[in-house]
């Protein structure tokens, strides 16, 4: 086979392998989950592309309208994910040593406060929007909520007394704290920072759709197991 012949081959290799990836991250877009290639012999397997998408194309397919039923009927799986617990591992600690006699008086404790349990919580919201590929608007919303919640019991405890007068924090933990009682209010409260963290949870979700559409498609450790091991037995 000439030279020429061989560059067709590998440009043809390479059209192929871009036209799987975009239609992968549309896939992923539109939260389905793309099915697995069908096995090939080594002799005549194609070489696993190498290259994300470009920019525009990325930016593209990695935005789309969200599937809305699948991801409520997804819920219960969600919330039993890394996606959900991760997170929630870190509102339950922060929460925890928040409420120690005294530890508000450190400035580091009133950041990790201030960055974790403030509503809307756009850390742990992006943290779990970051960590699934489907309902990442749903993890939003829910930290928004629980973040409300968290901040509620901080702001109504005893550890109150170790801020300052004046402190930011302390005024921002006082807002929440004020309308507790008030039915209307809470609700308008609760409503907003849902909201807010939706809006987090979309736009990490967004993110990672795009970063996954621009970066290499590197297969796993797992993937590579799975594939010398398939490798070997084809050689039986």
């Amino acid at each position: 086979m000439s030279n020429a012949d061989h560059a067709n081959d590998r440009a043809e290799a390479r059209r192929r392998n871009r036209l799987a990836a975009r239609e992968r991250a549309e896939a992923e877009a539109l939260g389905i989950t793309p099915e697995a290639p069908a096995a090939t012999t080594a002799s005549t397997a194609t070489p696993a592309a190498t290259g994300g998408l470009g920019f525009r194309v990325a930016l593209r397919s990695s935005a789309g309208r969200a599937p809305i039923r699948a991801d409520l009927a997804y819920l219960p799986t969600l919330i039993r994910t890394r996606a959900f617990v991760l997170p929630l591992a870190l509102v339950v600690v922060t929460t925890v040593v928040a409420l120690q006699p005294g530890v508000l008086t450190s400035n580091i404790a009133q950041l990790a406060v201030q960055s974790i349990l403030l509503p809307p919580a756009f850390v742990v919201a992006f943290l779990g929007g970051m960590l699934t590929r489907r309902g990442a608007w749903l993890i939003g919303g829910l930290f928004g909520i629980i973040t409300y919640a968290a901040s509620a019991i901080v702001g109504t405890s005893d550890a109150m007394a170790a801020f300052p007068e004046g402190n930011p924090v302390k005024g921002l933990l006082d807002g929440i704290t004020a309308n507790i009682g008030n039915p209307g209010a809470m609700l308008g409260d609760i409503y907003g920072v849902a909201a807010a963290g939706v809006l987090a949870g979309a736009f990490a979700g967004w993110y990672g759709r795009f970063l996954r559409a621009m970066s290499p498609n590197q297969p796993t450790e797992r993937d590579r197991r799975r594939m010398e091991a398939e490798r070997r037995k084809g050689k039986r």
